[in-house]
């Protein structure tokens, strides 16, 4: 595979942070299924042009699974449209603090300060402690669909995804400690699909994850960019 020249890796890499990053939806307001198609425009000129160019395989393998995360955040947009009407409207009566918390927890991740798996797990706990907001007693009488349990299993598949492809450390990998892994990809996927937060909660739970997921993955498609096989 020929090396491809730094300004063809610049102008790439230009192109996610103005037109892919910036389509992300990091505030409530801008949930909604319009926006994230729009992500998916630049996603799908992104694949070809990348594809055209020669990169290595791994970077179009990567534009894949954002693509297919998109999708699936689009789904859940789209077939929940109403559930995202009441929850803006929420929003101004009363400011979530959940999105915050995980857009922190990924600016630690970019800047080196934590590993990729404790940010992760740690994300978890704060989806756990979320359920304490009184907030969701207000919601709870609201009835609304909750959304589809697939999404919870798609998330769980690319969590373990993205710890998978966290640095090897088999000498002081256990058993125990995989296994402590899993119990919390649990927590997580029963949480999620029980009835302790309502299903307006859930929705906006489940876009939260997906929004995180987006941006780690779009981090290590960047890094595949700059290197493409180095």
């Amino acid at each position: 595979m020929a090396e491809l020249d730094p300004q063809t890796k610049a102008e790439v890499v230009d192109y996610v942070k103005k037109e892919v990053l910036t389509k992300i939806p990091t505030e409530i307001e801008y949930l909604t299924a319009e926006n994230v198609d729009a992500l998916l425009s630049n996603l799908y000129v992104l694949r070809y042009y990348c594809f055209q160019k020669g990169f290595d395989p791994n970077v179009t393998d990567r534009l894949n699974n954002v693509i297919e995360i998109s999708q699936d955040l689009w789904e859940l947009l789209d077939s929940n449209s109403n559930t995202f009407m009441y929850l803006k409207e929420m929003y101004k009566i009363r400011g979530f603090d959940l999105a915050a918390n995980l857009l922190g927890q990924y600016e630690e991740t970019t800047s080196g300060e934590d590993t990729l798996r404790d940010v992760i797990l740690n994300s978890i706990g704060t989806f756990l402690f979320w359920k304490s907001d009184t907030i969701w007693v207000d919601v709870a009488k609201i009835d609304y669909l909750a959304p589809s349990k697939v999404h919870t299993r798609k998330i769980r598949e690319e969590f373990w995804r993205i710890i998978n492809e966290s640095p090897q450390n088999g000498n002081q990998m256990t058993l125990e400690k995989a296994s402590e892994i899993g119990e919390k990809m649990n927590l997580l996927l029963n949480f999620t699909v029980s009835d302790e937060i309502p299903a307006v909660g859930r929705a906006l739970l489940l876009s939260t994850m997906y929004t995180l997921l987006l941006r780690l993955q779009i981090d290590k498609t960047v890094i595949a960019m700059q290197s493409n096989g180095e």
